[in-house]
C-alpha cells in the first residue's frame, strides 16, 4: 500500500511525466507567478491510489510536493520555491459546511459557500529564526499554528551553548528580518442558501488564506473552497477546554459567479424546457405557477404575476466601451393595504428565484442590506467587511419586505445599489466595492394601515402622503403596483373560496415533523407539472427555477431597429400627451429603459436570443397598465412631490391669474379668479387652496386680502 513517505518519489514521477515544461515556464517567471495549479482528475487518471493518498493525507503529501517542485526548479537553474494548487477535487470530497465534522478534520474537502465576511491583511512568520542572547545561536523553528508563536526551549549543545531558557539560563530573540513570512487573511463563509433548511441558521465557517490566496475574495462572492479542516482548543477565560473550534485551511479556490452556475440542469431537462416554451399558452402557465396559493383571475393579479414573471428572467446587463455599464434587472414596488397577499407574493419570489433572498425592511438596517464594517470580527480588534442581503443576491432577486420602516438614513442607502447596482464602502479603514446586480422586489404598507380615497381639498390625503416613501426612492422603480382592498361581494366570494380550497389541500405541519408524512414539495423534486386548486397545469417550483437559470445564463436577447421605433414612438408621444391629460402618469428616460427591459425579459421567456416586435408592443401594455391604475390611484410616477391632478389644477389657476392681471391693470380680485375658474370646473374651495400655496411658494402677492398681483 503507498504511504505518506512515498508521496515525494510520486510527485516527483507525476511531474516528470505530465507536466515538465509547464513547470519550466513556472520556474522562470518566479516571483510573478508562485503557484502551480493542477487538476485533481489528471492527478486521478495518472495513479488512482496516489490521488486517494493526497485526498485522506492532504497536508504531508502537499507539502512534498512543494519541496519537489522547488527540487525541480533548482535543478532547471532557477532558485523558485513554487507551491501547488489542486483544483477540481472529486464530488465525494463535496462536503456542505454543516456536514463538516470530526471525521473530516485533516482530510482535503471541497465545500460551495458565500463570503460574507474578510478581515484585513497580515504576516504571519512562517518560519521563524531565533538568535540566543548568550551564544549567538541561531535556531529555525516551524511555525504551523498561526494562533500561537512556538519559541524554542533550549540551546542545543551541538553549535550552541546547551543552556535552557526556563530558569532564566538564556533567552531567545526572534530575528524577524530573517524569518520566511507570509500574507495571511481570515475569511468567513457561510453555506449557500439554497442549501439551509428552513427554520435553520445558515452554518459559518473562518478560513485561513495564506500567501497569493490573501486578497483574493471580497463580500459577496460565490466560490468552491478546497481546503484542510482542522481544530484549535477552545479557550475560555484563558483557560483550555476540551472542545474544539474547526477552522479550514484554504488550499485553493474556485469562483462560482457565473450567473446560476450553481442550477445544475440536464440534456433532457433542457429539452423539456424547450418543450415547454413551445406551448400556446406559456404567459398563463408562468402565471399561474408563480404564487399558485394566490388567486389567479383577478384582472390586476394577473398583471402584477406577469410583471414578477418579467423580473424573473430580467433584461440584458451590458457593459460599454466606456467603462459604463445599463442593468437589466427590473425593479417592482407593491403598494397595497394589508392582507392583500403582498408578503406572501415576496416570500415566494424569494424562494422560487435563483440566488434569492427575503428581508424585511423594519427588521434591517442599511448595513444589513448593503454591507457593513464590522470590528473585532476575528479577535484582532480591526475592522472587516460583512456583506448584507443585496450584496449575497448578487445576480439574483432580494425581497424587501415592509419597505416602508427603514429608517431615512436606510433608505439612502438604497439608491446606489438599485440604480448603479453596486455599493462603494468607505468605513474603518476599509475602501471597497462590492457589486449588488440583483433585482428588487419591494412592498410597502400605507402610513394609516389603509389607503385613502383622494380629496383634492385635502392634501393629507393625497397619495405620496399616505406612503413613507421619498419620490426618488420610488423612481429607481420599473413598475409600481397599486393593490387596494376594495369590497366586491362577487370579488370576496371568489377570494374565500379559493383560499379554503388552498387550506384543504395543505399537509398537516405536525405529521412532516414527526415523520407520518414528507414534505410536499419533495415529492414534486424531478416532476415538471403539478395541479393547482382549480386543476390547472401549474409548473413546480424545481423546474420553474431551472427554466429561469437555463433562460437567463443562455439567451441574452438583441433589439433591431423596429423594435427601437416602437418603444422610441411610444416613449415620444406619451411624453407629448402627458401635460394635456390632468391625471397622466410622467415619463421620463428611465420609462424608455425599462420598457426595453420587459422587452427582452419577454424574449428570454421563449428563450429567443432577439426581441420581437411583438415583446415591444407588450412591454408597452405592461408599461400602460401599471400606469393606468396608478393614475386611477392618483399616484404621483414623476416624483415631485404633488400628484398631478393638483400640479394641473395650479397650472390652470396660475394661468387664470395672469391673464386676468394682464387685461384689468396688472392686479385681480379673488371673485373674478371664481367665475372664471367655475367655468372650467374648479370650485371655490380648490382656488382658495391653490392661490394660498402660490402665496406662500411666493409666486403671487396679494396687497390686500381678495386682492392677487403676480410678483
Amino acid at each position: 500500500m503507498l504511504q505518506v513517505h512515498d508521496s515525494a518519489a510520486r510527485w516527483r514521477s507525476f511531474f516528470e511525466e505530465t507536466c515538465a515544461n509547464e513547470i519550466s515556464t513556472l520556474a522562470a517567471s518566479w516571483p510573478r507567478q508562485i503557484a502551480f495549479t493542477q487538476d485533481f482528475a489528471q492527478i486521478q487518471s495518472w495513479d488512482v491510489p496516489f490521488a486517494e493518498l493526497i485526498l485522506n493525507h492532504p497536508r504531508a503529501t502537499i507539502r512534498n510536493a512543494d519541496t519537489v517542485l522547488a527540487t525541480l526548479c533548482r535543478e532547471s537553474g532557477y532558485e523558485a520555491n513554487p507551491r501547488i494548487r489542486i483544483t477540481g477535487l472529486p464530488p465525494d470530497a463535496l462536503h456542505k459546511l454543516r456536514e463538516i465534522s470530526s471525521e473530516e478534520v485533516e482530510t482535503f474537502t471541497t465545500s460551495e459557500v458565500i463570503v460574507t465576511k474578510v478581515s484585513e491583511l497580515k504576516p504571519r512568520i512562517y518560519n521563524a529564526i531565533f538568535t540566543c542572547t548568550t551564544c549567538g545561536n541561531t535556531i529555525e523553528i516551524s511555525q504551523p499554528n498561526e494562533l500561537e508563536l512556538i519559541e524554542p526551549l533550549e540551546c542545543p549543545e551541538t553549535g550552541g551553548c546547551g543552556r535552557r531558557r526556563a530558569g532564566g539560563q538564556t533567552r531567545f530573540d526572534l530575528r524577524w528580518e530573517d524569518s520566511v513570512m507570509i500574507d495571511n487573511q481570515w475569511i468567513e463563509v457561510q453555506e449557500l442558501p439554497e442549501n439551509v433548511k428552513p427554520g435553520s441558521q445558515p452554518v459559518r465557517l473562518s478560513v485561513l488564506a495564506e500567501a497569493e490566496l490573501a486578497g483574493k475574495h471580497v463580500p459577496g462572492e460565490r466560490i468552491r473552497i478546497n481546503g484542510i479542516p482542522y481544530v484549535r482548543t477552545l479557550k475560555r477565560g484563558g483557560a483550555k477546554t476540551p472542545m474544539f473550534d474547526i477552522y479550514i485551511s484554504l488550499h485553493s479556490s474556485e469562483r462560482k459567479n457565473i450567473p446560476l452556475e450553481e442550477i445544475e440542469i440536464t440534456p433532457s431537462e433542457i429539452e423539456e424546457i424547450e418543450k415547454v416554451a413551445d406551448r400556446d399558452d406559456l404567459v398563463e402557465l408562468f402565471v399561474r405557477s408563480i404564487a399558485p396559493s394566490i388567486i389567479v383571475g383577478e384582472e390586476k393579479m394577473n398583471w402584477i404575476k406577469k410583471s414578477l414573471v418579467l423580473q424573473l428572467l430580467g433584461g440584458v446587463a451590458r457593459k460599454f466601451d466606456d467603462g459604463t455599464r445599463t442593468r437589466g434587472d427590473i425593479h417592482i414596488l407593491l403598494l397595497g393595504d394589508p392582507g392583500v397577499a403582498k408578503s406572501q407574493i415576496l416570500s415566494f419570489m424569494g424562494r422560487i428565484s435563483p440566488r434569492g433572498r427575503f428581508t424585511t425592511g423594519g427588521g434591517t438596517s442599511a448595513a444589513g442590506l448593503t454591507a457593513a464594517a464590522v470590528r473585532d470580527a476575528f479577535n484582532d480588534g480591526r475592522f472587516s467587511l460583512e456583506a448584507g442581503a443585496l450584496v449575497l443576491a448578487d445576480l439574483g432577486l432580494c425581497a424587501v419586505d415592509e419597505f416602508d420602516k427603514m429608517t431615512p438614513d436606510d433608505r439612502g442607502a438604497m439608491h446606489e445599489a438599485m440604480e448603479q447596482q453596486r455599493i462603494n464602502i468607505n468605513k474603518g479603514g476599509i475602501s471597497a466595492t462590492m457589486p449588488t446586480r440583483c433585482a428588487v422586489l419591494a412592498a410597502a404598507n400605507p402610513r394609516d394601515g389603509r389607503f385613502k380615497d383622494v380629496d383634492w381639498g385635502d392634501p393629507s390625503t393625497y397619495l405620496h402622503k399616505q406612503i413613507d416613501l421619498p419620490p426618488p426612492l420610488i423612481s429607481r422603480f420599473d413598475m409600481v403596483w397599486m393593490i387596494q382592498d376594495s369590497v366586491d361581494k362577487g370579488r370576496d366570494r371568489r377570494i374565500g373560496e379559493h383560499i379554503i380550497r388552498v387550506k384543504r389541500k395543505g399537509v398537516p405541519e405536525h405529521l412532516i415533523e414527526s415523520g407520518h408524512s414528507v414534505e410536499p414539495d419533495a415529492l414534486l423534486k424531478d416532476q415538471i407539472f403539478t395541479t393547482d386548486v382549480d386543476g390547472n397545469d401549474v409548473l413546480t417550483a424545481d423546474f420553474l427555477q431551472k427554466y429561469v437559470a437555463h433562460a437567463k445564463r443562455t439567451y441574452h436577447p438583441t433589439s433591431d431597429d423596429k423594435v427601437m421605433t416602437i418603444l422610441v414612438d411610444h416613449y415620444t408621444e406619451k411624453r407629448q400627451k402627458m401635460d394635456d391629460d390632468v391625471n397622466s402618469v410622467s415619463l421620463t428616460a428611465r420609462s424608455i429603459e425599462a420598457t426595453l427591459r420587459m422587452a427582452e425579459a419577454r424574449a428570454r421567456l421563449y428563450l429567443r436570443e432577439y426581441v420581437t416586435e411583438d415583446d415591444a408592443k407588450q412591454a408597452i401594455a405592461m408599461d400602460g397598465i401599471w400606469r393606468h391604475l396608478a393614475n386611477d390611484s392618483n399616484i404621483n410616477s414623476d416624483h415631485t412631490g404633488v400628484p398631478k391632478r393638483a400640479q394641473s389644477a395650479e397650472r390652470t389657476i396660475m394661468a387664470i391669474v395672469r391673464n386676468l392681471c394682464r387685461e384689468l391693470d396688472g392686479e385681480c380680485t379673488t371673485p373674478e379668479v371664481y367665475n372664471v375658474g367655475l367655468e372650467q370646473g374648479f370650485d371655490e374651495e380648490t382656488i382658495d387652496r391653490v392661490l394660498n400655496n402660490m402665496r406662500n411658494r411666493g409666486d403671487l402677492y396679494s396687497p390686500r386680502i381678495g386682492l392677487w398681483r403676480l410678483n
